[in-house]
């Protein structure tokens, strides 16, 4: 009888530990998926480039992944309050941000454009123009930051008087119906959405921003993540990115 109580002891410790090993295995992913070509929904399925980056890391690395979506500013929140793991569709890496997560290195660079219709034809020359238009973009983005620590400073434009949404497609519907002068797009976005819609650039900001993933503060799945970039090499990453923004 003893040896039988023993028997079902081991065997529950040890479908206890298999349970442990297959939910540690698990990543729980945040994203907003109307950030093209980093992460979009086309087709009742998720893709984009950083999507396509993180399938290969768990693919090297043994590990499954479940995604849930989020607004923008949801999608932060959830790395910052624990519901996630890792959150990727397309972040700019902040000294802000890194206060309240940790962030992957530097996967590609990025352009901050301001775009307006091609029926407009706006062209800013001077950053003093700014406070004639109405500007919008999605909520918890990193140009909040750039507007009110070097914009608002120099009197430019107000945070306050910002129109924020959602996500990048209340921006772009308001824009095209013309209840927006300008819409803020990480460059990568607009180049998608150049695609489909008449829009252009107005105003393009450079040399400052880079895109990372993620992760809650002391996050070890950050430095696993650091050594794939690593093994997967400049040239096969640029490759991706590549592929993606043509």
């Amino acid at each position: 009888m003893k040896k039988i109580i023993l028997l079902v002891c081991v065997l529950c410790l040890a479908l206890a530990g298999c349970g442990k090993k297959e939910e540690s295995t698990l990543i729980r992913a945040a994203v907003c998926p109307t950030s093209p070509p980093n992460l979009f929904e086309e087709g009742g399925k998720y893709q984009g480039l950083d999507l396509e980056l993180f399938e290969g890391f768990c693919k090297a690395t043994g590990r499954t992944f479940k995604i849930t979506a989020y607004d923008w500013q949801g999608m932060l929140g959830a790395v910052i309050g624990g519901q996630a793991d890792v959150a990727f569709s397309g972040i700019s890496i902040t000294e802000k941000r890194k206060e309240a997560m940790d962030f992957s290195k530097a996967y590609m660079d990025n352009t901050w454009n301001l775009v307006s219709l091609k029926t407009r034809g706006l062209k800013i020359n001077d950053l003093k123009e700014l406070k004639k238009y109405t500007i919008g973009y999605p909520r918890g983005m990193a140009y909040s930051a750039f507007i009110k620590d070097d914009l608002e400073p120099k009197g430019i434009y107000k945070l306050s008087d910002v129109k924020m949404y959602p996500t990048y497609n209340e921006v772009l519907a308001d824009l095209q119906n013309g209840h927006l002068d300008l819409a803020f797009l990480d460059g990568s976005v607009a180049t998608v959405y150049k695609k489909k819609i008449a829009i252009q650039d107005s105003y393009v900001f450079t040399g400052f921003d880079t895109f990372g993933f993620a992760f809650p503060k002391d996050s070890k799945l950050r430095a696993d993540f650091d050594r794939y970039l690593n093994e997967l090499g400049p040239e096969k990453l640029q490759a991706i990115v590549k592929k993606w923004l043509e």
